[in-house]
């Protein structure tokens, strides 16, 4: 009797043990998820749509300089000197947020895991969500980021995603 009791007692402290770091797991999941798509966002709402489009976007890619004030004198968006870029890595399962100065040399960078798929979209002509292209963005002036993450606790796979329509400010 006292053996069953004690194979109960364990049984019940392990389902709690795993059902914990299950939890555990996802909350981390979900705020690795929600930061990418905080800094993303809020990166990509400084800029304007032709600097995107000037600068090769895909899917799995982008490149921009944040808008830093209005010349007056000639009514046009002064740009900062610094690039940010966004580039998803499949292989690692990351995007990589860096900023470069005006030659291209990485001035910092930042790198968010766990990341299973290209997070770049917009608009097409028909109001439907198609990879990031410079046509597209310049007629929808929207950008679909959609960052699906993953990971794995003790065999059992974790998934969490979300998508933000970005609208990019007035040109």
């Amino acid at each position: 009797m006292a053996c069953a009791l004690m194979t109960a007692i364990f049984f019940a402290l392990s389902s709690g043990e795993l059902s914990g770091t299950f939890n555990s797991a996802r909350a981390d999941l979900q705020g690795e998820i929600r930061r990418t798509l905080d800094w993303i966002v809020n990166d990509i709402r400084q800029t304007v749509s032709w600097e995107v489009a000037n600068n090769s976007p895909s899917a799995s890619y982008i490149k921009f300089r944040q808008v830093q004030g209005w010349n007056t004198a000639t009514d046009t968006f002064l740009l900062s000197t610094e690039y940010i870029t966004y580039t998803y890595d499949s292989g690692a399962s990351t995007i990589t947020r860096r900023l470069l100065d005006a030659g291209g040399n990485t001035l910092q960078s930042w790198t968010f895991n766990n990341i299973i798929q290209a997070p770049f979209g917009t608009l097409n002509s028909s109001g439907l969500t198609v990879p990031l292209n410079s046509g597209d963005l310049l007629t929808s002036r929207k950008i679909i980021v959609s960052i699906s993450g993953q990971s794995q606790i003790r065999g059992r796979i974790i998934d969490y995603a979300l998508t933000e329509k970005v609208k990019i400010r007035n040109e």
